[in-house]
């Protein structure tokens, strides 16, 4: 593992543990806090990482090929011409989601339960020598709130797939199978300039 993969791996760490103190403090039935999804489907189910080590099965939230239908853009956040190299969709995926300093991408919401335990997707940062890419995830409550939890950065470099998030809101519905609403938001620190491609969740549990 490299030294840029061990800080990382640090710094996603302590977000996700600090996301989960918050998660443990509140009253022990955090389930009913949640607002149970509905309208899930039964999303199409690929082993997308798997040239990179990670044999789990994923389902894709988004690879804005056709735009960035759904997701809410702020700060000149766009998709524009080129890919994520290497590619995990088919040779002709030529667009992804250009992130500029000051910008911020929201998904639309994406069903997660006990059994979504990850969040991954590819980065590349373009510019900004200390600039990091924050992750979050923003959480519907049953009050239809929308709380919103970090779960981990990305230090940059050329294309490559990030480290697996853990979606610390997958702990708060009460009972598998339940589900709940999420969002995933993403945003430059530091200044500095991102694209994000091939954003997906991992949709088994693990062992």
């Amino acid at each position: 593992m490299t030294r840029r993969m061990r800080i990382a791996r640090a710094a996603g760490a302590a977000i996700a543990m600090t996301a989960a103190s918050a998660a443990v403090s509140a009253p022990a039935q955090a389930g009913v806090l949640t607002k149970s999804a509905t309208g899930c489907g039964d999303p199409e189910i690929t082993q997308a990482f798997k040239p990179w080590g990670d044999s789990s099965s994923y389902k894709q939230v988004d690879d804005f090929e056709t735009g960035a239908d759904g997701w809410t853009l702020s700060g000149g956040a766009k998709v524009i011409a080129g890919d994520a190299s290497p590619k995990i969709g088919t040779g002709a995926d030529s667009r992804s989601l250009s992130l500029p300093a000051g910008s911020v991408a929201v998904s639309p919401p994406v069903c997660v339960g006990l059994s979504e335990p990850t969040l991954r997707f590819f980065s590349k940062k373009s510019s900004g020598l200390l600039s990091t890419l924050s992750v979050w995830v923003d959480v519907q409550t049953s009050l239809n709130v929308w709380v919103t939890l970090p779960i981990g950065v990305d230090l940059g470099g050329g294309w490559h797939p990030t480290l697996p998030y853990a979606v610390i809101a997958n702990l708060l519905p009460l009972l598998p199978p339940d589900q709940t609403a999420v969002r995933f938001r993403f945003a430059p620190l530091l200044g500095g300039s991102w694209q994000i491609d091939d954003v997906y969740v991992d949709p088994r549990a693990r062992s």
